[in-house]
């Protein structure tokens, strides 16, 4: 590894420099400790006896992860796959979740904090995702790497499709980044009128002046779980000042005592960056035949997109659109901005949010009634779109790719009679939503079964208890 520039901040960006680091051969795990702007306070008079320290920077032959010690969890996860990467050799038979050495124990998640707690280690970078080498694939198993998922009908299913809708685009463009991460995302309770109809009409905190019906908005508030497994006790619990009984686990737990808890995030997103312009990326780029198919993003034009998902159960009939969201939305509430070096340009983040609305308009039209309503809910901190918010420039024409060779890809939630949906970016951006190089389109929930065995649940299968 060749010497790093000194001004790559943690949590500050994700982009020029988190790709810089990533596209680096990197032979042993690397670390750098920071707080926020790390190099603006070497050499302050302050920092005589250090800067305080929140999070660790840590690379990886595939990927580079950043660490949060108070939530102990991964702040942000990126990595950098082609189809040589994700379809090499290494096997995860052998391969075993590990405390990664360069995290002060006290601040990091233990093997123990999972046990019996009802919570998947949920990989951010899947070991899938890194098959080159055996010591790359083996590399994701670091509990930096890993977050606490619900297993069934998220983790085991519906993220796990997800997952491969990711790696399928490699037969689109010859690189493709992501970065992934956990949220905390707030509610907001009902306006104090509806409230107040709801209930006995009193409640504290009246509007002394205000007219009868006018409504005020509801208070914000963050509630999620965090692993605490106690002896026999099942969990997991929710600490929000006592402790409650979540959905009963059970099994014999170890770990998670205070202080030293790991928070369950709420959300979970991905950005995912198609770029059809490069040959693969150094030592990622060895494999390509030419039989490989053309890239459908013409013109070298790079697709990018954002997604949330709840840490839930989710449907397995809806649509991926509908869980699109802008990113500008997401940067806010992630804190984090994503790919700076590209998307810095307003023209192009103005045209792909106005495209990640008109995905997401479309997404949330295949729902029922009431999951538009549980959506809303869950996503208040991101509100969804209005009839108005959708662009009605005509988008550039894009082709879709062809389905990988024994996994045709296709929603659960679409018909394969109609027509694909239209491409929804602006002209002129030169980048497209990666929704319109194949409308988001998720292979079929069995994905993972030899075609023509028939369908089983992920849930069930051998291979859902390698995910835990």
């Amino acid at each position: 590894m060749r010497m790093l520039f000194v001004g790559f901040g943690v949590g500050v960006a994700v982009g020029a420099g988190g790709c810089y680091l990533y596209l680096s051969a990197v032979k042993q795990p690397q670390d750098r400790r920071a707080g926020l702007g790390i190099s603006l306070v070497e050499g302050h008079h302050a920092a005589k006896f250090g800067a305080p320290e929140t999070e660790i920077l840590r690379q990886y032959e595939g990927y580079v992860a950043a660490y949060d010690y108070r939530t102990r969890n991964p702040k942000w996860v990126l990595e950098h796959i082609t189809r040589a990467s994700s379809n090499g050799d290494a096997k995860r038979e052998g391969s075993e979740f590990f405390p990664d050495p360069g995290i002060d124990p006290r601040f990091s998640a233990k093997l123990s904090d999972f046990r019996g707690s009802g919570y998947d280690r949920g990989h951010m970078t899947p070991a899938a995702d890194h098959k080159s080498s055996q010591k790359a694939m083996d590399e994701t198993f670091s509990l930096i790497n890993i977050s606490p998922q619900v297993g069934a009908g998220f983790n085991r299913d519906y993220w796990a499709r997800f997952e491969r809708f990711v790696k399928e685009l490699t037969y689109a463009a010859a690189d493709v980044y992501i970065v992934t991460g956990p949220l905390w995302l707030p509610t907001q309770s009902p306006p104090l009128q509806q409230q107040q109809q709801d209930g006995d009409g009193g409640g504290g905190g009246g509007g002394g002046g205000e007219a009868s019906g006018k409504a005020k908005g509801g208070r914000w508030t963050l509630v999620h779980d965090w692993i605490v497994v106690i002896g026999l006790v099942r969990g997991p619990f929710s600490l929000v000042g006592y402790f409650s009984p979540g959905p009963a686990q059970e099994g014999r737990g170890t770990g998670g005592k205070p202080p030293g808890l790991v928070a369950v995030p709420t959300h979970y997103y991905k950005v995912v960056l198609a770029d059809p312009r490069g040959g693969g990326g150094g030592e990622y780029g060895k494999g390509a035949t030419p039989r490989d198919p053309p890239s459908p993003l013409s013109n070298g034009t790079v697709a990018v997109g954002a997604f949330v998902m709840p840490n839930q159960p989710i449907d397995a009939r809806n649509p991926l659109t509908a869980y699109v969201v802008p990113l500008d939305d997401l940067e806010q509430v992630a804190g984090t901005k994503f790919f700076p070096a590209l998307l810095d340009e307003p023209r192009r983040r103005a045209a792909l949010d106005a495209a990640a609305v008109g995905w997401r308009q479309e997404g949330l039209a295949q729902l029922k009634p009431f999951e538009r309503i549980s959506m809303k809910q869950a996503y208040a901190a991101l509100p969804a779109p209005t009839d108005t918010d959708a662009s009605s420039t005509q988008p550039p024409q894009v082709t879709s790719p062809k389905a990988p060779p024994g996994n045709a890809s296709s929603s659960s939630s679409s018909s394969s009679s109609s027509p694909p949906p239209a491409p929804k970016t602006p002209r002129g951006a030169d980048v497209v939503h990666i929704c319109d190089v194949n409308a988001c389109q998720l292979p079929r929930p069995d994905f993972y079964l030899p075609a023509g065995s028939g369908t089983k649940s992920r849930s069930s299968s051998s291979t859902s208890s390698q995910r835990q």
